[in-house]
């Protein structure tokens, strides 16, 4: 049985950080720890993941200061402030913990921190509210569960807010990409999607919404009260320049008027529809008429339909990849 030494000191230093033990007073003024090196520990994660925690006018306890776990509490709701890279963590209670057997002063890059009593995230535009949070160093992923609430500003003043809500986020702190899973929802403007999950990457207002072998479906409300409503295996919006891009069994229906085919790029700004197809057919059921073609143009504001002769797309399909993604074929 091994057998951890003990110290006789109330405090150690730990590179750098004070820690003390459960029955000493804590410090009067918290400092923030010092910069992280840009390699951590024995899991070698990027500097850039590793975890800072500060708790003025707060605590921080531990058990075992060798081991851990250190226990930090705050009287204020979001008194204890966390950071690592573009994240900014608020909560009233968190926990950081090392693997068994390991020192937690050795243990940076492989460390895992908790936070509960209410958190908010912070990073950039984006807000993020929930019970709780999850964070590994090892993966530079914050996991957010229990139906979390996240509101993006919009990048240019008089811009669509936008509201996500869904059972579960992931933030990447590699990047600037948050993962939704489980009934999401997207509300920008006069528009909201339904989902099962949701990529959003947060500079480009990028949005990839997907229902893993169901349809996605956006639904824009008009100014009379009815619904534009557009589904498709997979749909991307730019949310920030109110275009879309659907693939796959795409469907719009407008009023008296449907068409269907394989893509689908709608503009809100000029209310235009594009649908690609095999063919792609429209039909409009109050005039009994049928359009057939490889693409066809649809103006949601004035009901007309017609078929472009130039199968060239009007739009750039790049333009919805996310950073770093191949072309879709």
């Amino acid at each position: 049985m091994s057998m951890r030494p003990t110290f006789p000191a109330a405090l150690l230093l730990f590179g750098g950080l004070a820690v003390f033990a459960q029955n000493a007073a804590p410090p009067p003024t918290p400092t923030e720890p010092a910069a992280p090196q840009q390699a951590g520990g024995q899991g070698d994660a990027p500097g850039e993941r590793i975890i800072t925690i500060t708790y003025d006018g707060g605590t921080r306890n531990s058990p075992d200061l060798r081991y851990g776990p250190y226990v930090y509490e705050h009287p204020r709701p979001d008194g204890i402030r966390a950071n690592v890279s573009n994240l900014d963590i608020f909560a009233q209670r968190g926990e950081l913990r090392a693997p068994d057997e390991v020192l937690i002063a050795e243990a940076e890059g492989e460390r895992e921190a908790s936070f509960t009593g209410g958190v908010r995230v912070e990073r950039g535009r984006l807000t993020a509210t929930g019970p709780g949070l999850e964070y590994s160093e090892a993966t530079g992923r914050g996991v957010m569960p229990q139906k979390p609430a996240i509101v993006v500003e919009p990048a240019e003043e008089g811009g669509d807010v936008v509201n996500i809500e869904t059972d579960e986020v992931t933030f990447d702190v590699d990047t600037d990409t948050s993962v939704s899973r489980g009934n999401v929802t997207l509300t920008s403007g006069n528009q909201d999607a339904q989902a099962q999950e949701l990529t959003f990457e947060e500079a480009r207002d990028l949005a990839v919404l997907s229902s893993g072998g169901e349809q996605v479906t956006v639904r824009r409300r008009n100014d009379d009260g009815t619904f534009l409503t557009i589904t498709a295996d997979g749909v991307r919006v730019l949310t920030g320049q109110d275009t879309l891009l659907g693939r796959g069994n795409v469907t719009i229906v407008d009023g008296d008027i449907t068409t269907t085919g394989d893509t689908i790029f709608y503009d809100d700004e000029t209310s235009r529809a594009e649908v690609i197809g095999n063919p792609a057919v429209s039909v409009d059921t109050a005039f009994g008429s049928r359009i057939t073609g490889g693409r066809i143009e649809q103006r949601t504001d004035t009901d007309l339909v017609r078929q472009l002769s130039d199968p060239t797309p009007s739009f750039d399909a790049a333009a919805f990849n996310l950073t770093g993604e191949a072309a879709a074929p």
